[in-house]
């Protein structure tokens, strides 16, 4: 009962921090401004961002699919990887910090065990990429900082996710050791997703961005990962507001005003969560469990 009380408590606690971080925000933001802003985009930006978020959740799905078979004995029924993936799209929006995402475990085939283990690697694997890309925007954003301090964090996140292999040494267990030989397998062709999945990102980021002011593809890339650092902080839902007040104070360098950042991550947002949350919703309400 204790421990029941103490979740409700910090779930009510997200709920007011959110609610905090959405008042900082509106105390900077223009609200008519950024409604016109809205209207400012263009049709074709928006089919663009469609089209780039179909990419990412192709990326995206399939590497839910090498995540879950680090298990040898897992063998999906059919569309089960895909009917899973989009409800953990759902369920990321029940809890902060993509604790929701580890929901999807009831609904795959496999070993409960097994299957919040591929939910653990997939949230590791995701925390790299924005701390990966993070460490490559500091060497340039952050001119104050030691070069060789940068470019070391640099290495030492990159070949992090190397590092979780070097636990099957010391552990006995046969059916661990098959689950990190079949992670090494995938750490190579995961890595290579992730920065894909991320230049689409830098991309739609920049196809918004250009509609409003003069940007270089460059500077979207060493400012766009400081925002997405914010993903990592849990203290809101789905990173909403945290995200918005990073992209504020992150674009201001580039003489962004806080509507246009507000409303660039508010579409990217929309197209790349939540849209996808709403099939995964819908694949939910037609389960049976």
């Amino acid at each position: 009962m204790q421990k029941k009380n103490q979740k409700k408590v910090i779930f009510v606690i997200k709920i007011l921090v959110t609610i905090v971080i959405i008042f900082l925000i509106s105390k900077k933001v223009d609200f008519l401004q950024l409604i016109k802003d809205f209207q400012h985009i263009s049709f074709i930006t928006i089919l663009i961002i469609f089209f780039t978020t179909l990419i990412k959740l192709f990326i995206q799905f399939n590497n839910w699919g090498k995540y879950l078979h680090i298990n040898p004995d897992y063998h999906p029924q059919k569309n089960e990887v895909l009917k899973s993936y989009f409800i953990g799209m759902a369920l990321h929006f029940v809890l902060p910090a993509g604790l929701g995402f580890f929901g999807k475990v009831y609904f795959v085939n496999n070993r409960k065990s097994a299957t919040a283990a591929s939910v653990g690697v997939e949230r590791i694997f995701v925390t790299w990429k924005n701390l990966f890309f993070a460490s490559f925007a500091a060497i340039f954003y952050f001119s104050t900082f030691s070069l060789f301090f940068k470019i070391a964090l640099l290495i030492l996140i990159f070949l992090s996710p190397f590092l979780l292999y070097f636990f099957s040494f010391i552990i006995n267990k046969e059916n661990l050791k098959k689950f990190f030989n079949n992670y090494l397998k995938i750490v190579p062709r995961i890595i290579i997703m992730q920065i894909i999945f991320t230049f689409i990102s830098f991309f739609q980021y920049y196809i918004i961005l250009k509609d409003f002011v003069k940007i270089s593809f460059f500077e979207v890339m060493i400012s766009v990962p400081l925002v997405h650092i914010s993903h990592i902080l849990p203290v809101s839902f789905s990173g909403f507001g945290m995200r918005e007040i990073f992209a504020i104070e992150v674009f201001s360098r580039f003489n962004i005003n806080p509507e246009t950042a507000v409303t660039t991550t508010l579409i990217i947002f929309f197209m790349n969560s939540v849209l996808p949350a709403f099939v995964g919703a819908y694949l939910l309400i037609r389960t049976n469990k």
